[in-house]
């Protein structure tokens, strides 16, 4: 099989610290894949609020282009670019809409016969013979209490996710097995609500609170997430906002600190609560 990681636009802008780690795991697990420089954003949100049409045709040609290059399965970090992407692949099985985005693509020599995979990077690696090599990979066990916010848009609408509207413990899987133990609270499988605070201030600063209320109840050691949007909301809002939170990082991340790599192989000198980080996961390797 072959594979390529989907970052879209906010990950290679804002934090590209969570392809890294995703990089390192992959890699720990010695599976091929293939660095494509030529995605372009997903489409999601501004696009999709716009023009349906024109969604398609820039989701199509993420798509046309993973084929174009052999790709098996397409494996995307954000819940957005996860849904739009399933989306429009689920779209494309109507021959009409597909014949009309490949008028379009031809243009540019490019076409889509057989639509790549997409899958979320929580959804891959929990299929039975990747987490078991994953488990065999773990070096370290990591004894913290963590709460998480889900990627929204990975499981819902389940008719295009075809994740079962029961299963919202993929993140929560990988993180047990890591040896952290999982603190539920209200807002966990809910939107962490980045969208309507990056459009409406004054109906998102109110919502996000909530969460940040919610999570600080808990008293645990850290935050995890598995979305760019939800990292914003958790990790760069808190400041802006003048609200607290624990310090906040991907999954991926924990992830390679399980199976052996450094705090900063897996660019946790990025975040913001750095030096945080390194007092919680002393005894962890540092650099």
């Amino acid at each position: 099989m072959k594979y390529t990681i989907f970052s879209g636009c906010l990950i290679q802008t804002r934090f590209p610290e969570y392809e890294k780690a995703t990089r390192l795991i992959l890699n720990e697990l010695s599976l091929k894949f293939e660095f494509i420089d030529t995605f372009s954003c997903c489409g999601s949100q501004i696009v999709e609020s716009i023009d349906e049409s024109l969604l398609y045709l820039i989701a199509g040609r993420n798509l046309a282009i993973a084929e174009q290059r052999g790709i098996d399965v397409i494996l995307t970090l954000c819940g957005s670019c996860t849904y739009i992407l399933k989306k429009t692949r689920l779209k494309l099985q109507d021959e009409m809409i597909r014949r009309k985005i490949n008028s379009k693509l031809s243009k540019i020599d490019l076409t889509i016969t057989h639509p790549v995979q997409v899958k979320h990077l929580a959804e891959f690696l929990n299929e039975t013979p990747i987490i078991q090599r994953l488990k065999s990979k773990l070096k370290n066990k990591i004894y913290l209490k963590v709460a998480l916010q889900n990627p929204c848009m990975l499981y819902r609408p389940q008719r295009i996710s075809q994740i079962p509207p029961t299963e919202t413990s993929l993140i929560i899987r990988l993180l047990r097995e890591c040896g952290m133990d999982i603190v539920y609270h209200e807002f966990q499988d809910k939107c962490c609500g980045g969208t309507i605070l990056a459009f409406n201030k004054n109906i998102g600063e109110p919502l996000v609170k909530k969460r940040y209320e919610a999570v600080n109840k808990l008293n645990t050691d850290l935050f995890v997430v598995g979305c760019p949007n939800c990292q914003l909301v958790y990790n760069i809002f808190p400041s802006i906002l003048d609200s607290k939170m624990p310090p906040s990082i991907f999954f991926p991340q924990l992830l390679g600190l399980a199976v052996g790599y450094s705090l900063q192989d897996v660019g946790l000198s990025r975040n913001i609560d750095f030096e945080k980080i390194k007092k919680i996961l002393k005894n962890l390797p540092q650099s």
